[in-house]
């Protein structure tokens, strides 16, 4: 998963998607933090990537949202776009910055409880 993804979904998870799917225009500000923001989240959760993969504990960075984020896919998935927006909705909007705190918080426990499943895209089953 890039970092473009990751903050696409951090994006949504904070209701900022317009309807048609499209990204609004005035989000220049977060688009400029991004990378910051995602690296922020991604040092954090480093030691937990560390425990989930059972390997020595490397702090994670990109350089570039383009990049591919090497961390166990509970955490690129589920736990690092919570981060971001928590961290994107702070001094914006602190009521929904404290909502996706816990939910952050929660995911970081969830990860250690359950980091080593694996995320797959849902097959059709039915015809």
């Amino acid at each position: 998963m890039t970092g473009q993804e990751i903050f696409e979904i951090a994006l949504d998870l904070c209701g900022l998607r317009k309807e048609d799917s499209g990204l609004p225009n005035d989000i220049s500000d977060l688009q400029q933090r991004a990378l910051s923001l995602l690296n922020i989240t991604l040092s954090e959760i480093s030691i937990l990537d560390s425990k989930i993969k059972k390997t020595d504990h490397k702090v994670l960075m990109i350089k570039d949202l383009e990049e591919e984020v090497l961390c166990s896919d509970i955490l690129a998935h589920y736990v690092i776009p919570l981060g971001m927006a928590t961290l994107m909705m702070l001094g914006e909007d602190d009521a929904l910055a404290a909502d996706l705190n816990k939910l952050y918080v929660d995911a970081r426990d969830d990860a250690l409880r359950f980091g080593r499943a694996k995320v797959h895209q849902i097959t059709e089953v039915y015809e």
